[in-house]
Order: structure tokens, then sequence, then C-alpha cells
């Protein structure tokens, strides 16, 4: 009879923590569970909780990867807009306060190296704030269009901003680069829309979703930037929605949760390239108004967000499908 050893040219390994990174197929004996393991592959993305925010709000803006995250500003405003907490895969931690209180407005960069923009404070602003692992600083440079529900993508020194809000009820299609020094107009939007969902570079970005009219008329609209325009998708988003978020970059994305018809969803939808996927298994706790969102397809999380009733402080870890997963061998 062909024996695991005979098939694979080893024996099972005897370990007292499982292995990482895994390999499909792989199998092991975890010495201090008394559990064989096998690593598998999701055939879809799963939600799970992870820690809660120190401060339940919405509006916020997410940066970094799942195990390394920071969440700044967010409503209600002004008491949760000057807000900063880091997250190191388990649990939040304070770090120090933005400059200027504010929520919906948008960023992009690492969790020692972000930076945020525009937001409502509660008019809109224009102003920019960029971290550095310890310290918040308000730069000389601001925005062009000051706006909120805008979005946003990139890195401290080479960021995008786009579309978003102007009172009185004039909804932007606007579209501004950061080179690390000063902001500059771009090409617009083809579809003028806020509270949408940006992901992506500088160069390669995705702008989804929004509301396009004051009246909060949702919209599926894709639109791809290659870094000096703006393209609709031919295929846009399954479910229409405002305030959703998303993580990724322009050829493998996820977006989650935002106001749908009739309310407030979990929703979640895988992004190929050229067309989205309504992913089978959506968020635990469906929210909307910007639940902060940062990391990859396969590595995500949402934080934060409003439920319908209340600001939330709930996160979820996004695993996208295609991820190497742990599982125990049983006898059923």
């Amino acid at each position: 009879m062909a024996t695991y050893k005979g098939i694979n040219g080893f024996a099972v390994q005897s370990v007292a923590t499982d292995p990482s990174p895994l390999d499909e197929g792989q199998v092991w004996y975890n010495n201090a569970t008394y559990a064989f393991k096998l690593a598998s592959v999701t055939t879809a993305g799963t939600w799970a909780a992870g820690g809660n925010l120190g401060s339940a709000r919405y509006g916020s803006v997410g940066a970094g990867i799942q195990t390394a995250a920071l969440v700044a500003m967010g409503g209600p405003i002004p008491t949760e807009g000057n807000k900063s907490e880091s997250y190191n895969g388990t649990s939040w931690s304070s770090t120090p306060n933005l400059n200027t209180g504010r929520g919906e407005g948008a960023g992009g960069g690492t969790q020692t190296a972000a930076i945020v923009f525009a937001g409502r404070t509660p008019t809109e602003s224009n102003a920019t704030e960029s971290w550095n692992g310890s310290s918040w600083t308000t730069l000389p440079a601001t925005m062009n269009t000051a706006r909120y529900g805008i979005a946003g993508c990139g890195t401290q020194t080479a960021a995008l901003g786009f579309g978003g809000y102007v009172n009185p009820r004039l909804v932007q299609s606007a579209s501004e680069s950061y080179n690390g020094t000063s902001w500059t107009n771009t090409p617009s939007l083809g579809t003028a829309r806020y509270r949408l969902a940006g992901f992506g570079t500088q160069t390669a970005a995705i702008a989804a979703g929004g509301s396009i009219d004051f009246g909060g008329t949702k919209t599926t609209a894709t639109e791809l930037w290659n870094g000096s325009t703006w393209t609709s998708n031919p295929t846009g988003l399954n479910t229409a929605r405002r305030g959703l978020s998303a993580a990724g970059i322009q050829t493998l994305a996820v977006a989650f949760g935002g106001m749908a018809a009739p309310g407030i969803t979990g929703a979640t939808e895988l992004w190929n390239g050229s067309t989205w996927t309504t992913n089978p298994n959506s968020m635990s706790t469906g929210r909307a108004s910007y639940d902060a969102g940062c990391g990859t397809q396969t590595e995500a999380l949402a934080v934060g967000g409003y439920t319908g009733t209340a600001p939330s402080a709930a996160t979820e870890e996004f695993t996208g499908p295609g991820s190497p997963t742990t599982k125990t061998i049983t006898t059923s």
C-alpha cells in the first residue's frame, strides 16, 4: 500500500506551531493541539471578526495592510473627527490625533507613512496631512477643490483624489494628483459622484459606485485611470451603492458594504481587472458611509462604518478566494 512518504518523498512533519507560509496540499501534525492539519485553498472569499476600534466611527480613511493598518478621522464630527488608531492584526491602539478633525476624506499609504486629504469639518475641507508613524503634520499643500465624500488612493508622495461633494448640492467629477509637494488638477471623471470607492495607485486607479446627485441616486459605474485619462468600464458593479469601500489594485480588488436598495448592505464583490463578480459571502455587519477599507483582495480590512442606526467599531478581515487556509483533518 502506498504511504505518504512513498508518494511525497518525506514523512508528515510533527511541529509545535502551524507552518507559514502555507503550500496547497501540505500536511503536518501539530503536537501542541494533537491534530493533523492540511493546507487548503479557499474557493470563495470569507469574512472573519477582527479586533474592535477604540472609537466607533464612520467616514474614516484606511491605510496599510491587514496586519499593519492605520485608520484616521471619522464621524460623528467633532467627537471622532480627529482620532487615529493603528492595527497590529489583532487589536487597535490609539495614536496621536489629526490636526484638523473631519470625516469623509480620502488618503492612502502605509501604517508608518500615510496621507489624508479633504473631508468635512463639517464644511468641506481641502487640508492635507501626512503621518510619519508617530505624528500628523499639516502640509502647506492644499487641494484645489475642497470637498467631502471624496475617494482616493496611492502613497504619501504619489496620491490621487477624485469625486466628492461641495455645498450647495454640487456633485464633483474633479480629479487631482499629489506629487509629495503640491496638488495638480487632472482630467475629470466621466461620471460625477460622491461617496464612491477608490483604489489602486496614482497611475493605475479605479473609481466605483457612489451617488450621482443630491438625492442619493446610486450608480454601478466603474472607471479606470491610466495616469492621464479616465475611461468608463463596459461593466459596473453588480449592486449599485454609495458609501462603499474597497481594497486592492487596478487588476485585483474587492469592494464591500455601502448603502444599496433598500438599505445598508454587507455585499462583497471581486474585481479581476475587467469585471465584478458577486462573492457568495457578505460581511457579518452591513455598514455604509465609508467603512474604512485597506489591504489587498486576498487580505483586506473593513473598519467602522454606519450600520443604519449607529456608528460601528467592528473590524472584519477578508480572506480572498485562492488564499491558503489551515484545516484540521477529522474522521467525519
